[in-house]
């Protein structure tokens, strides 16, 4: 197991590494430590980081706690401006230039598609970096090439290859059930790519310690429903444009969503948390599934905030922490500053194509070790939600086959770093 000095040397030696832990204080004080090793090896530091955090008032407290006197030198950069700012990016491109950077980016997983304006810039000017330090919550979300991706900015010696050189290498193609041709890994491959950038992970701690009572639920539609949803689908599929892959199954997805047996599921559902005097988060994908959930009179009785992108998101984390037991929430939102070590219930009402999604959520809910956590899972038997189910597990699989891979190498964890 690698310990304090250790991590430190393999740092110093690469001027490059990745931390992978969870945990936002874990993630910053570890940062900040090997920041503070090399103070007088670099001038500034630039924090790159989503937009949506940069805006929220705990995580800039969480980042200037951790950094202490350091703080004063840290330069912040949002992710989104970088890509489409061309005045942030000539500004944080002569900050290099001028002086000697550490470079942190927060949530690295954020630059795993070669194609965006974000990764290529990053790219081109990663050479100007003093020391580059990717940190993140998960190592990927899609495929092994999420880290193709990442340690390109770190070292792209390390595979020395191009994209599709990797693609053929790594991800073979292979012919699905459903007769399409995609990519995935095989386990032998992920093990010679956690191999090739074994060097490169300073530390590893991506367990939320939740322990979870995981309930999944399958819905049948009635008949006048199935009616309903071949009707809607026949006439969106006719129409002489329909939109891309995504658009369609979408729009496929809100036809068969507010079905009658998941609506009867959740009154019973919610009646039982209510029954235990417990609080509970209800993840829908569409805010107009509120008005739905409102006009069954599903909600009636109970107090509930609701935390949508146009919402006043302050406002509604003080009064689900206070007052209310019921929070409904779309996926992707950032919400501030909200405690959810109290919440002991979350449902996922309307599935998510994203398995980023449902990792952020249970990020939230991570913090006193051992601490339960009850999940509803809802799903509706269509074809469109065999394929969701599909890849997510998929998805799921590959992740935890890394977390195998990476125990086999004891990579240190952060208790290992700071004990």
């Amino acid at each position: 197991m690698a310990g304090k000095n250790n991590i430190d040397n393999d740092f110093r030696k690469l001027r490059a590494g990745v931390i992978f832990i969870n945990d936002n204080r874990k993630r910053f004080r570890l940062t900040f430590r090997l920041i503070n090793r090399l103070r007088g090896k670099w001038d500034y530091v630039a924090w790159i980081a989503p937009t949506a955090s940069l805006r929220m008032r705990h995580y800039m407290r969480l980042v200037n706690d951790c950094a202490g006197r350091t703080a004063i030198k840290i330069f912040f950069f949002s992710q989104e401006n970088i890509s489409g700012n061309d005045w942030q990016y000539l500004k944080l491109f002569n900050l290099a230039s001028k002086y000697k950077i550490f470079c942190v980016i927060d949530e690295s997983i954020n630059i795993k598609n070669t194609g965006s304006a974000l990764t290529k810039r990053l790219q081109a000017m990663r050479h100007k970096f003093e020391y580059r330090l990717l940190l993140s919550k998960n190592p990927l979300t899609t495929s092994i090439k999420d880290l193709y991706v990442q340690m390109m900015f770190v070292n792209p010696m390390v595979f020395n290859m191009t994209e599709t050189q990797f693609l053929h290498n790594f991800m073979p193609l292979f012919i699905s059930e459903n007769d399409m041709v995609k990519r995935w890994s095989e386990p032998k491959s992920e093990v010679k790519v956690l191999e090739l950038i074994r060097p490169y992970i300073l530390a590893w701690d991506i367990d939320n310690h939740l322990r979870v009572h995981y309930r999944e639920y399958w819905f049948e539609l009635t008949q006048k429903e199935k009616l309903t949803y071949e009707q809607d689908k026949n006439k969106l599929l006719s129409t002489a444009i329909c939109g891309g892959y995504l658009t369609v199954s979408q729009q496929f997805q809100y036809y068969y969503t507010l079905c009658y047996q998941k609506v009867k599921a959740m009154r019973r559902i919610l009646a039982d948390i209510d029954r235990r005097g417990e609080k509970v988060v209800i993840y829908i994908k569409y805010s107009s599934e509120i008005i739905f959930l409102e006009e069954t009179g599903l909600l009636d009785g109970y107090q509930y905030v609701i935390m949508t992108g146009t919402s006043n998101k302050n406002r509604a984390s003080l009064l689900f922490e206070v007052d209310y037991n019921i929070m409904i929430c779309t996926y992707k939102v950032k919400i501030p500053r909200l405690n959810l070590h109290e919440c002991t219930n979350l449902i996922y009402f309307t599935q998510t194509f994203d398995y980023k999604d449902k990792l952020d959520i249970l990020s939230k809910f991570s913090g006193k070790k051992g601490r339960k956590l009850r999940i509803y899972d809802f799903w509706v038997n269509t074809g469109l939600e065999n394929l969701i189910w599909d890849n997510l597990k998929r998805k799921q699989k590959l992740l935890n086959n890394v977390c195998e891979i990476m125990s086999y190498h004891k990579v240190a964890t952060y208790e290992n770093l700071s004990g």
